[in-house]
């Protein structure tokens, strides 16, 4: 993460969930147990917890922001930034896993957010956008290896598609949020329409607040009136 020219180059899955993975145990059942989170730290990295769905906002046809309760209204979630949680669910029978990044971060207190696409063929994914208020899943963590720090680069490049912004976007804001880091952000985030563009209303709100944040759009199938960018990425 530091090159000779101090620039950092983050890329997100291209018009995918980020950097979701499949889990599923060997013999179908998994190999750590569920348990409520209502003691203790609130993420473990290897005992899934559960945490209730308090609410659903959709932001596109496909897409929702999804907030679930930690044990209080003081709890955070304890992610380091630049690290992702692993939420499970039981689809015929069998637990499944994908890997998730919050768009909250533990600035946030009481609960946390994640911001889900939803794919036919995407069993988490489609469990999470039939779940209502009240319907639990179990999540563990923190997993992945990378962790931000402060000021680690002089900037950061970004690449983003669909969903793969949210791991980028827990960075902006952790960034943003600390006027001691000076780490300058840009992102490109590609779609393939305008009516794709998740977190877009918050996303340019930090472009004109911070001198330090910019963000340019790539469209595969932009409006007539589009004056951002054009093609594949």
């Amino acid at each position: 993460m530091g090159d000779s020219n101090g620039l950092a180059f983050i890329f997100g899955a291209l018009l995918a969930a980020g950097i979701a993975y499949f889990f599923l145990g060997s013999n179908g059942k998994t190999s750590s147990p569920t348990i409520l989170a209502t003691t203790g730290p609130v993420l473990h990295p290897s005992e899934y917890r559960k945490f209730k769905l308090t609410k659903k906002v959709v932001l596109s046809p496909n897409t929702a922001r999804y907030r679930f309760e930690l044990p209080t209204p003081e709890s955070t979630l304890g992610l380091p930034i630049g690290r992702h949680i692993q939420v499970m669910v039981p689809v015929n029978g069998s637990p499944v896993a994908r890997s998730y990044t919050p768009t909250s971060t533990d600035n946030d207190r009481g609960y946390f957010e994640l911001v889900v696409k939803t794919y036919e063929s995407g069993a988490v994914s489609s469990y999470l956008h039939r779940m209502q208020v009240g319907d639990e899943v179990s999540v563990r963590g923190p997993r992945g290896t990378f962790q931000y720090k402060p000021n680690m680069v002089r900037a950061l490049g970004m690449v983003a598609g669909g969903t793969g912004i949210t791991p980028m976007y827990q960075i902006i804001q952790h960034i943003l949020a600390n006027p001691e880091d000076k780490t300058r952000v840009s992102v490109v985030f590609a779609n393939v329409s305008e009516e794709d563009i998740l977190l877009r209303e918050q996303l340019e709100l930090w472009a004109a607040d911070h001198d330090q944040f910019d963000i340019h759009y790539v469209l595969n199938n932009p409006p007539a009136e589009w004056t951002g960018g054009v093609g594949f990425v």
